[in-house]
């Protein structure tokens, strides 16, 4: 949908064509070309830190960049899980005023974001100068992330693709002089992650570009108000808790050993950076079609978008675990180094795997929740797993060290698993009864606070 046109009339679902499985699948590929090249490149760029940099340094880059993604889910529930149905409500003047909002009100947090990240990376002892550029960073990586949902919202996808691209392209090119200087510090990294992503910005066009940084006003920020009630607030709680219960183990962890301690643990876990790879891409892809789906009431295509969903992101774990098993079997040095203890490497791979498995069966149904704006039913699920996850790695962190905290993550996971199945179902039962989205509230009043 171009950026001026109006959000597709409503019609018949029976008027609408349906994508056939296949049709989907090439989808998928064009949403992962972009996050496959980006992630691609920064899985180097780790691999190369992991062999160059002391575990202490390791680990401080590790935290920062979950921190980073953390914030990437963040700006997801403040931004862009609400946009796609922001942009399928109102009428014109509405909507331009409320894109307006959104502009200005992402650019105020991001600069909110610098100071956050650049007084964590004081605080876990890195330079005053790579803090300062891994903060950059992060903002501006932050303005990217929204700018690609709204190419996506806006029916404009190529645009987000180029920028992956372009990220990756250059991000190489700095892992690439990393290795040439023989660089052992993380300034040099830090600042090829800044201009890879700054350049990322550049695909979206001049017009984007405007009114995200040009044609801003505070006047527009008190708007957000409505759609923090709306959406955000209960999203956010969501993300929050949600990021306890994926992450509790990089926080504690941290805090209580320090980033040494975390090194391992994060080294292990680049096991499974592709299934995460192409979960994020295909959700963040998938999600804004589902919520024009789901406003059409095309029932059918929303089944086959879940199931060709599935199948992709079964395919990556299988992939992944075969990949993962000749590596450590065969090859563990291509990756990590021999001051690493490769069985206790090992170890922690086979838990992310498992992790990951619960992890993508319960993608598909989250996404679909999150496309019809059930947000506070997420938020639930979430709050639960997160207080079981916090715990159990809590307990398993004090009983078995810093790698088996990993096994609590998996216990959060298995909670959030099976209460956003419960909610999909109970949401397909109300949709197919009555062929039409159902009331929000009439979803989430199924679904009890408590969890009984």
């Amino acid at each position: 949908m171009p950026e001026n046109a109006m959000p597709e009339a409503r019609v018949d679902s029976h008027d609408q064509p349906e994508r056939n499985f296949a049709s989907n699948i090439f989808r998928y590929g064009l949403a992962t070309i972009g996050p496959v090249g980006g992630a691609a490149s920064q899985f180097i760029l780790s691999v190369q830190l992991l062999h160059a940099l002391q575990p202490s340094s390791f680990g401080s880059f590790s935290f920062l960049l979950v921190a980073s993604q953390f914030g990437g889910g963040l700006w997801s529930a403040l931004f862009c899980a609400p946009l796609p149905i922001l942009l399928t409500q109102g009428d014109e003047p509405e909507r331009r005023a409320m894109l307006r909002c959104l502009f200005v009100t992402n650019l105020a947090l991001a600069g909110l974001a610098f100071s956050v990240f650049w007084i964590l990376g004081t605080w876990l002892g890195t330079p005053n100068v790579a803090s300062m550029l891994f903060a950059a960073y992060a903002a501006v990586a932050l303005l990217r992330w929204f700018a690609r949902a709204h190419a996506y919202a806006v029916g404009a996808p190529l645009r987000t693709i180029t920028s992956d691209l372009l990220y990756s392209a250059v991000l190489l090119a700095g892992v690439g002089l990393i290795a040439l200087s023989g660089s052992n510090t993380v300034e040099l990294p830090y600042a090829a992650l800044l201009v890879s992503a700054a350049l990322g910005l550049l695909p979206f066009g001049w017009r984007y570009l405007d009114q995200q940084f040009i044609r801003i006003s505070l006047r527009d920020l008190p708007r957000y108000a409505d759609v923090w009630r709306r959406h955000s607030s209960w999203s956010l709680t969501g993300v929050v808790t949600t990021e306890a219960t994926v992450n509790a183990h990089a926080y504690l962890v941290t805090f209580f050993f320090g980033p040494a301690a975390f090194a391992p643990v994060a080294a292990s876990a680049l096991i499974i950076r592709p299934i995460g790879v192409v979960m994020n891409a295909v959700t963040d892809f998938e999600r804004p079609d589902l919520a024009r789906q789901i406003d059409d009431s095309r029932l059918g295509g929303v089944m086959r978008s879940i199931r060709a969903f599935r199948v992709v992101l079964i395919a990556a774990w299988v992939a992944t675990a075969i990949a993962a098993a000749g590596l450590m079997t065969y090859a563990p040095g291509l990756i990590f180094p021999s001051h690493y203890d490769s069985a206790y490497l090992a170890t922690g791979a086979a838990l992310w795997m498992a992790v990951a498995g619960i992890r993508l069966l319960r993608t598909p149904e989250g996404t679909l929740l999150q496309a019809a704006g059930a947000f506070r039913s997420l938020a639930y699920a979430s709050i639960g797993s997160s207080v079981v996850s916090v715990a159990a790695v809590a307990v398993f962190l004090a009983a078995g060290g810093p790698m088996w905290s990993i096994v609590g993550i998996l216990f959060g996971e298995a909670v959030i698993a099976a209460w956003i199945w419960r909610a999909a179902q109970r949401w397909w039962a109300a949709y197919s009864t009555t062929r039409a989205p159902p009331h929000l509230e009439d979803v989430d009043a199924t679904i009890p606070a408590s969890g009984n």
